[in-house]
């Protein structure tokens, strides 16, 4: 939490030395409209992942179950530690950065630049550096997923439409489904260890793709689509 407050101060400080504004200026102050687009971050990959999660689930026969040895406390907990490592990461990503390098650069660049720099940040996250093969996925992936949450600030000028992405995202792949390796089992749990079925090569090909890049390729469509109701940069 320390360091969420620090982010804040070092932004505050590079938004009035910089830009001469304030932290008002990343559309932090909320309203109805920005509260409707945190709401839709929210739910948006929610209902991506559920959907998603449940037709693999029917084509390999393997259906998801409540984790039984999973608790309240846990899940409060997991949440608590995802909504600060998202916010921590918004705030250096989505957050005084990239509003003055889109006033200083314009937009496209600005967000490309902040998607690179997000995949880069995960080869460290990760720690796959010095395995050239998991660099490459892990900055395809983050990156693309950067891009999208970047696009989404561009768009809205606000930090709620991109944290909620960032955070439901995450929430959605490792706390509802248990995607995370490294997080063990969450809330929801296949009933079987191995899928009994195979779906196939060919669907096996589309089930990955949509799995790694369908949430960025359909929210980033979505976006294009999105109009904003305040695109200023003003509070």
């Amino acid at each position: 939490m320390i360091g969420i407050l620090v982010e804040l101060l070092i932004s505050w400080l590079l938004l009035k030395y910089i830009q001469n504004q304030n932290l008002w200026a990343l559309g932090l102050k909320p309203n109805g409209h920005r509260l409707l687009e945190f709401l839709v971050g929210i739910l948006w990959p929610v209902l991506y992942v559920s959907a998603f999660q449940y037709i693999v689930s029917l084509l390999v026969h393997n259906p998801y179950q409540l984790n039984p040895n999973y608790n309240l406390k846990a899940f409060w907990n997991i949440n608590a530690y995802l909504f600060r490592s998202v916010a921590y990461e918004d705030l250096i990503f989505r957050g005084a950065l990239l509003y003055i390098l889109i006033k200083k650069l314009g937009p496209q660049k600005a967000v490309l630049i902040s998607a690179i720099a997000f995949g880069i940040y995960h080869w460290f996250s990760f720690g796959v550096i010095g395995n050239p093969i998991q660099m490459a996925i892990v900055f395809l992936l983050t990156g693309a997923a950067g891009y999208v949450f970047a696009v989404a600030f561009e768009k809205t000028r606000s930090m709620y439409l991109p944290f909620g992405l960032h955070f439901s995202i995450d929430l959605a792949n490792m706390v509802l489904f248990s995607q995370d390796k490294g997080m063990g089992k969450q809330l929801l749990i296949t009933t079987f260890e191995k899928d009994p079925v195979s779906p196939g090569p060919v669907i096996s090909i589309i089930v990955l793709i949509l799995h790694f890049i369908g949430f960025q390729l359909f929210t980033w469509l979505l976006l294009k689509k999105y109009t904003p109701h305040d695109h200023s940069c003003a509070a």
